[in-house]
C-alpha cells in the first residue's frame, strides 16, 4: 500500500470514527480494524501499512501545541541590511502566533573573504553572556533601533499581501549611520520586543584564546545562540564539524581557515521543547545527534543553515528527513537563499520535519543547477525575506517514540566485528 492509499483510507475511516458514540454496531468493526493496525504496525518498519497505522494511533488533539516561524534570508555584507530583514521576519511571526523564531547561519553577516569575516566578528561569548545578565548593561533606544522597532510593528500588523513588498528595499539601510553593537545585541532587541524567543542559526564570535594584541581575533566561533523574548541569552553553541570541502568546478570552501571548531554538544530548555542546538555541516554526522537525544532528551533539533546549491539540490532534504526519522524529532532547519556575493550562493529551502519523517512546511528555493551551469546568476529564486510557519506537538514525539521505541532498543542491542 502506498503511503498515498494509506492517508486515503484513514480519511475513509474518519467517519466512523467520529459516529461510534451514535452507531454501537460499528464498534465492533473498528475495534477488529485498529487490532489489525496494531499488528501491522508491529511488523519491519518496511511495511508500506506502517504509516497508515501511526496516522490512525496517534493522538488527534494535544495540549503541548506551540507555533513556530521559520525565516528564510539572503544576508549579505551590509549588517544594517540583514538586521532590517530580521526584524520583518519578527514582525510577521508575532503577527502569526507564533512563539519562537528560527533564523539560519550567517544570519547578520556574510562577507566577502575570510579577512572580512575575521574584522566583522561580534565579541567573544563571555562578553555577551555578561552583557546579557547585567542589569547595568540595557539595550538603549537609538536611531537604528529604532527602525528596528519600527519595522517589527509595521510587519505584525500587516496584511498578508504586503509580505514581499516590506517595508524598506534592500538598500535603503546599506549606508545607515545609526550605530550597531553587535550583531547578537541587535538581536537581543529584536527578541525583546517582538515578545519572541529567538534562534540566532549562526553568528560569527571571536574565539577569546585566539584574540592578537591588535583586538582582532585570528580565528572566530561560529555559534548558535538562543535568546528569550526578554531578549536574554538562555544558551548558546559552537560548531563542531567544520565544512572543508572542495568539488571541482561548484564547491572550493574551507571553513577552518578563519573557524575554530566547538567541543560541546547542546540541549536546552524552551517554550516549545527541549532543543538541540547544531549548525549546517553539523547535519551529516548523525551519531551526533544520537548523543543529543540518548543524553540530553532532544525533542526538537535545530539545524540552521547557508547550504551550498549543489550539495543541496543532492542531499538537503534526505539528511534532514533522515535525521528526523532516525532520532524520532522535529527537525527545524532555517536557510538562506540566493546570491550573497560573486563567490557565495545558498541553496534555500527552510523547512520543517515531524518525528515520522513528514514534511511539514518548505519556504522554496533552488530546484536545479542551472544558473551555475549556464553561467547566469539571479540573486534569489524566491522572495526574500520571508517565514514559514508549522506547529509543534510534543505530544507526536512522545507518541512516535512509545509506538517504536528506537531509544530502547539502541541501548538494549549487543553486536561486534
Amino acid at each position: 500500500m502506498s503511503e498515498s492509499m494509506g492517508r486515503r483510507w484513514k480519511m475513509k475511516m474518519m467517519p466512523l470514527h467520529y459516529s461510534m458514540a451514535r452507531n454501537p454496531i460499528q464498534i465492533s468493526v473498528l475495534s477488529v480494524l485498529l487490532l489489525s493496525s496494531l499488528l501491522l504496525f508491529c511488523m519491519d518498519d518496511n511495511n508500506s501499512a506502517t504509516t497508515t497505522a501511526m496516522s490512525i494511533i496517534s493522538p488527534s488533539s494535544s495540549t503541548r501545541i506551540s507555533r513556530i516561524a521559520i525565516a528564510q534570508l539572503r544576508s549579505t555584507k551590509h549588517k544594517h541590511t540583514n538586521l532590517i530583514n530580521i526584524a520583518k521576519t519578527a514582525g510577521w511571526a508575532k503577527r502569526d502566533g507564533a512563539k519562537m523564531l528560527f533564523l539560519p547561519e550567517c544570519l547578520g553577516f556574510l562577507g566577502d573573504s575570510a579577512e572580512h569575516t575575521l574584522l566583522n566578528a561580534d565579541p567573544s561569548m563571555e562578553v555577551h553572556i555578561k552583557n546579557s545578565w547585567d542589569d547595568n548593561v540595557l539595550l538603549p533606544m537609538n536611531s537604528f533601533r529604532e527602525a528596528l522597532a519600527a519595522t517589527i510593528e509595521s510587519c505584525s500588523q500587516s496584511n498578508y499581501d504586503d509580505d514581499d513588498e516590506g517595508i524598506s528595499n534592500d538598500d535603503e539601510y546599506n549606508n545607515c549611520e545609526g550605530p550597531i553593537e553587535s550583531i547578537i545585541a541587535e538581536l537581543r532587541f529584536i527578541a525583546k520586543k517582538s515578545n519572541l524567543w529567538i534562534s540566532g542559526g549562526g553568528i560569527h564570535t571571536a574565539a577569546t584564546s585566539t584574540i592578537t594584541t591588535g583586538n582582532e581575533p585570528s580565528k572566530i566561533y561560529n555559534t548558535h545562540v538562543i535568546i528569550d523574548e526578554q531578549g536574554q541569552i538562555t544558551s548558546f553553541y559552537h560548531k563542531i564539524h567544520l565544512f572543508d570541502v572542495s568539488i571541482p568546478g561548484k564547491v572550493n570552501l574551507k571553513e577552518s581557515n578563519t573557524t575554530a571548531p566547538g567541543q560541546k554538544l547542546v540541549v536546552c530548555d524552551s517554550p516549545i521543547g527541549k532543543l538541540a542546538l547544531t549548525i549546517c555541516y553539523d547535519m551529516r554526522f548523525p551519531e551526533m545527534y544520537t548523543q543529543l537525544v540518548q543524553r540530553g532528551g532532544a525533542e526538537i533539533i535545530l539545524i540552521p543553515s547557508a547550504f551550498t546549491v549543489p550539495t543541496g539540490l543532492a542531499h538537503w532534504h534526505a539528511l534532514l528527513r533522515s535525521r528526523a526519522i532516525e532520532n524520532q524529532c522535529y527537525v527545524v532547519a532555517a536557510a538562506q537563499v540566493g546570491q550573497h556575493n560573486e563567490k557565495r550562493e545558498s541553496y534555500g529551502h527552510s523547512l520543517a520535519f515531524d518525528p515520522w519523517g513528514e514534511l511539514l512546511v518548505d519556504a522554496g528555493g533552488y530546484e536545479n543547477d542551472t544558473s551555475q551551469e549556464s553561467g547566469i546568476v539571479e540573486v534569489s529564486p524566491v522572495d526574500v525575506p520571508s517565514i514559514v510557519t508549522c506547529e509543534i506537538d510534543l505530544d507526536l514525539v512522545q507518541s512516535v517514540r512509545e509506538r517504536m521505541p528506537i531509544q530502547q532498543h539502541r541501548d538494549s542491542s549487543n553486536f561486534s566485528f
